[in-house]
């Protein structure tokens, strides 16, 4: 403990009498720490974006699509399809599930009509890809009781309405062998993976208003279940849709990004690693420098106390202590 104590003082007193040079070892330090800080919080941030924009396009790991087909060409009832995938799903404890739906439709905005796309989805179906609104809200289950159909449109339909931030709910006509009025409840951002402007609707919503002139087929139905054990569950769960319906051929497949396994963002993490190394070793010559600088300033206190029988590793431990209570 004396030994230690007495290096402690030591290093204090040299701290006092070179105050600047280990000021800049200080700088050098924190200046390499906050570098590499930044730029694994940056490299982390930008995979966590690339993570989420897939996850956008193809759902969230792990995201399974069926797809119910007749072998002889016949058309498949969605209601009877849909309830035994629900069935399925509350079976198995699957609790994020969605039919998607796609359909056409005209859309009435100040006297003219343009061609929009209808999505026929579920409420799960933002949790399941990502979709946050920029303002209102999300499709829910009673929705499917209004009197007027509850829509969620993207950026592009409201600026064509001529509405801006905090202006839902708005109306807009919807055309397909009549026209109906429809209610905006929530606005997206502009999808700009879409040829044009998207709507989505609940799937009891479409029935009720549009279904009996164009009835909805070919219809897909996603689940989305935790990566770990997944090929047994899609298995398990497409045995059992083909038990339920046998009138139904069942193709069951992951979709995600993550499906064809591996590290899909190895490369980025490899760029970030690199530079982060790099930042490293520039922090490391400056803190040597420093060092070398040292060591030339004492070298006639070195050669004293080596004289005095100091050991080689007493001389480092004390040149390292100036930096450590510093």
């Amino acid at each position: 403990m004396t030994g230690f104590a007495a290096a402690v003082v030591e290093a204090w007193q040299e701290l006092r009498i070179h105050k600047l040079r280990v000021l800049l070892s200080l700088i050098g330090v924190g200046v390499a720490v906050c570098s590499l800080t930044a730029a694994v919080a940056v490299g982390t941030i930008a995979q966590q974006g690339l993570a989420e924009q897939y996850e956008k396009e193809s759902g969230r790991p792990a995201m399974f699509s069926v797809y119910p087909y007749s072998q002889t060409g016949e058309s498949l009832p969605t209601a009877t399809i849909r309830a035994a995938f629900a069935k399925t799903m509350d079976e198995f404890g699957i609790g994020y599930y969605s039919m998607v739906g796609e359909s056409g439709m005209r859309l009435t905005l100040g006297g003219k009509q343009r061609d929009v796309s209808i999505r026929i989805v579920e409420p799960p179906y933002a949790d399941m890809f990502r979709k946050v609104l920029v303002q209102g809200r999300w499709l829910a289950q009673q929705d499917a009781d209004n009197y007027s159909p509850a829509i969620v449109v993207d950026a592009r339909l409201l600026k064509a309405r001529g509405l801006g931030a905090d202006s839902l709910p708005a109306s807009v006509t919807l055309t397909r062998d009549r026209p109906v009025t429809a209610t905006i409840i929530g606005q997206l951002p502009k999808d700009t993976y879409s040829g044009g402007p998207t709507i989505y609707m609940l799937p009891e919503t479409y029935e009720r208003w549009f279904g009996a002139t164009q009835p909805l087929s070919d219809a897909s139905y996603q689940m989305w279940v935790p990566p770990k054990g997944s090929k047994v569950l899609a298995a398990a769960v497409q045995d059992r849709l083909r038990s339920r319906i046998p009138a139904a051929q069942i193709d069951l497949s992951r979709q995600d990004y993550a499906a064809y396994g591996g590290d899909q963002f190895r490369e980025f993490k490899y760029v970030v690693g690199g530079i982060g190394l790099l930042i490293l070793g520039l922090g490391a010559l400056s803190l040597l420098n420093i060092a070398l600088v040292t060591i030339k300033q004492r070298i006639r206190e070195i050669g004293i106390r080596r004289s005095f029988g100091a050991t080689s590793g007493r001389i480092f431990f004390s040149v390292m202590m100036e930096s450590i209570v510093a």
